[in-house]
């Protein structure tokens, strides 16, 4: 189908035993890239956050056009992600921003196990923030948390594809495979499926713009096939990391219809 049956892109862990990264990246969108007058409070949520001890990474990224901003944020388990929704709640900055008119807050997800979820929403932030949440499917991870700031990981890239969920049980064998075959991947940070209603969200990391291309070497294949077979259909396809590493993977991104999304602010605390 397109690209992605062209021949080139992108464990067996039981289901929902990670309690750890990458079990819960909040999903947030605004409107509008962020103006001069909030960037101090958006550096703020950055230093406010890097104190927390369950927070393995966190930071902004920008639209390529400029008219959003993301944040790419991760939490050791659920208890952890609630608490810094009550942190987020009590410094103020992130609401300071809204209520001027700086941001305009799109959606906020919560991604995780059953269990850890139903941690997060113990503290009434939850609600209160009104976060939607997916369920994991299935994920590994290749990393360790440390104690202080990793410069080897700083860099690191997301690629976040949405697809629209056909037939579940027809598209279960090939999102097995692609677990499995992005297991072998020495650049993989992690990699999984979560899954809201009938979409379908894939959370993979890449410790720098070559793992990126290796993935999508990697896995390309597979993905067509699941689209070709009707199980599944993409809906879009996001890479987030540093503008200056694009060029590494651009060719085969853009063959995806990849839209891009440049690192602001950030920092983290894990290792490979």
């Amino acid at each position: 189908m397109g690209a992605w049956s062209s021949g080139r892109i992108r464990a067996s862990g039981a289901r929902g035993r990670w309690v750890r990264f990458p079990q819960f990246p909040y999903r947030s969108r605004w409107t509008r890239a962020p103006p001069t007058q909030a960037k101090p409070l958006l550096d703020k949520c950055v230093e406010d956050t890097r104190a927390e001890a369950g927070c393995l990474y966190y930071g902004w990224t920008i639209k390529e056009d400029g008219s959003k901003l993301f944040c790419r944020e991760t939490y050791v388990d659920g208890a952890a992600a609630g608490h810094h929704l009550s942190c987020v709640a009590k410094s103020g900055a992130l609401g300071e921003a809204l209520e001027k008119g700086y941001i305009a807050l799109d959606n906020i997800d919560l991604m995780g196990t059953e269990s850890d979820i139903a941690d997060a929403k113990k503290v009434p932030e939850f609600e209160g923030f009104g976060l939607g949440s997916w369920t994991v499917w299935d994920s590994f991870q290749n990393f360790k948390q440390t104690s202080a700031e990793e410069a080897s990981t700083a860099d690191f890239f997301t690629i976040q594809p949405t697809f629209t969920i056909k037939d579940l049980k027809q598209a279960e064998p090939f999102m097995k495979k692609c677990v499995d075959l992005t297991r072998n991947e020495k650049g993989c940070m992690y990699y999984g499926w979560t899954i809201q209603g009938d979409k379908l969200f894939c959370r993979e990391a890449y410790v720098d713009a070559a793992a990126v291309q290796a993935h999508l070497d990697n896995i390309v294949p597979s993905v067509g096939e699941m689209l070709d077979s009707g199980a599944a259909s993409l809906d879009k396809i996001e890479f987030h990391g540093p503008k200056e590493g694009w060029p590494t993977f651009k060719k085969s991104a853009d063959a995806l219809g990849a839209i891009y999304w440049d690192r602001y602010a950030s920092f983290s605390k894990f290792k490979m």
